[in-house]
């Protein structure tokens, strides 16, 4: 914790933080100069104390770095409130408090840190209408939003194919073990081309940001990049269209008594 004067103990110096990150997010502005001297002279922080933090405000920062290459989010989100709440406007530590941000909710997707990321991009914004670094962070959240979305959209779709196929099946009669058997290979092509999908997304993602610094750099690899990314599309598109066979197939080998499931075919091509 940043060491002040010894008359500001630790626990002003927290409440000061979280007073500044609380007003952050509920005005989703940055505080002026004038602002965080009321915050600070409310509990009883001097300007000159203010200042020394600010000073040493730079080794949260440094030590956040660290944190976030071993992906110890929850210590660089720390460090870097820290170094934010004495340096609001420091483009560099809010980018990277957006990242840390970005770092947690993809492992745990909380939507307290999706709000953060949200945050703390548009007060990168405010600073820096065209910071790159921000911009890319938004593309990749709702990127990530997207597949996330779509994901448990097709289970839900699936599952619920499923327990109406259920019901079926005890209502009309026989023909439960030879219905489970299809449905259990449909759903397995299901999950097959889900997780095609989203590895193609994420070689996607992977290429623009290498043609992005390829276009700076005029590399020509990113246009052979290029070319191996359509080739993978073209791939996928084709194990699409023999999975939509497959799905055909499997659906006329289920008993006739029992409706078949249309549903999973709507998920193919609306995954396309």
């Amino acid at each position: 914790m940043t060491q002040m004067t010894s008359s500001v103990s630790n626990n002003v110096i927290n409440n000061y933080i979280q007073r500044v990150t609380e007003w952050s997010q509920s005005s989703q502005r940055i505080p002026t100069t004038e602002e965080l001297e009321s915050i600070a002279a409310e509990l009883g922080i001097e300007p000159e104390e203010i200042q020394a933090a600010q000073k040493q405000s730079h080794d949260h920062y440094v030590r956040a770095q660290g944190y976030m290459r071993l992906k110890h989010w929850d210590d660089a989100i720390a460090e870097l409130q820290e170094a934010v709440a004495f340096n609001p406007s420091n483009l560099d530590m809010l980018v990277s408090l957006a990242s840390a941000h970005m770092g947690r909710w993809e492992a745990y997707h909380r939507r307290e840190d999706e709000n953060n990321i949200r945050l703390r991009i548009r007060q990168c914004l405010v600073i820096k209408p065209d910071c790159e670094d921000a911009l890319n962070l938004l593309a990749r959240l709702s990127t990530n939003l997207k597949w996330r979305n779509r994901i448990i959209t097709a289970i839900g779709v699936g599952l619920g194919g499923i327990c109406v196929g259920i019901g079926g099946v005890a209502l009309f009669g026989d023909g439960l073990p030879q219905w489970f058997q299809g449905e259990s290979k449909l759903e397995q092509l299901e999950q097959s081309v889900i997780r095609e999908l989203d590895l193609l997304q994420r070689q996607q993602d992977s290429l623009e940001a290498q043609m992005t610094a390829g276009q700076r750099q005029n590399d020509q690899r990113s246009q052979r990049n290029l070319s191996i990314l359509q080739s993978r599309i073209n791939q996928l598109e084709r194990e699409v269209n023999q999975l939509e066979q497959k799905i055909v197939e499997l659906e006329k080998e289920q008993p006739q008594k029992i409706i078949p499931r249309s549903s999973n075919r709507s998920i193919i091509r609306g995954m396309e």
